[in-house]
């Protein structure tokens, strides 16, 4: 009886403890991660959000992919991009989405951003030169110095660092789904796998709310 019993001590054990090594290779497999955040979808739709910074390329080189994807994009997904520093040297950038954002111009100057500094090796590095950047893509000067500098900036760039803080984003580009499924490069093995996975995470949402 006794023998029986540690027989299937260890079996259950055993079964455990493959569970849980398997964990991390099922996590990878998947594509993305649970994660726990305070952003939620507005009613009847589906919130993707992009983390992003300006000097990433592998942020510059998944725009290849995202720009088609955001043209089939169905009525019911919300998109929307987040600037994210996850360092000091990344603040200006960061700050220079938000400006534009504010003020309404970020679409319209968002590729010219992404090329001037991967394709012209443009430096833009500080709050003049990004100025005097925008100011060339047809954007008043002065005012986006003032949103630069403004507190409304200064607030996105906080918000966005606690949510992605919350979700656990450690690099860039990365994709929020719902605030709760953080896909990454790593984890989906690819800019174009990522987007085959919150496709499948859209569809999985949309069934659990019919």
């Amino acid at each position: 009886m006794l023998v029986n019993r540690l027989k299937s001590f260890l079996t259950t054990l055993l079964a455990t403890t493959a569970l849980v090594l398997a964990a991390p290779a099922l996590a990878a497999e998947s594509g993305y991660r649970e994660v726990q955040t305070d952003v939620s979808s507005p009613e009847g739709k589906v919130l993707v959000q992009e983390f992003f910074w300006y000097g990433c390329p592998h942020c510059y080189y998944m725009e290849d992919e995202l720009d088609p994807w955001l043209e089939e994009l169905d009525q019911d997904v919300v998109f929307e991009r987040r600037a994210l520093a996850l360092g000091e040297h990344w603040i200006p950038l960061t700050r220079a989405f938000n400006a534009a954002d504010q003020l309404g111009v970020a679409d319209d100057t968002h590729a010219a951003v992404f090329h001037a500094i991967h394709e012209e090796g443009t430096r833009l590095t500080d709050a003049e030169s990004i100025a005097d950047f925008y100011a060339e893509q047809g954007v008043d000067r002065d005012a986006f110095l003032e949103a630069y500098n403004g507190f409304g900036t200064q607030n996105a760039i906080r918000q966005t660092g606690q949510i992605a803080e919350d979700a656990g984003v450690r690099g860039v580009p990365s994709l929020l789904v719902d605030g709760r499924f953080l896909v990454t490069g790593r984890l989906a093995g690819g800019s174009v796998e990522m987007l085959e996975v919150v496709d499948a995470l859209i569809e999985q949402i949309r069934d659990e709310r019919d």
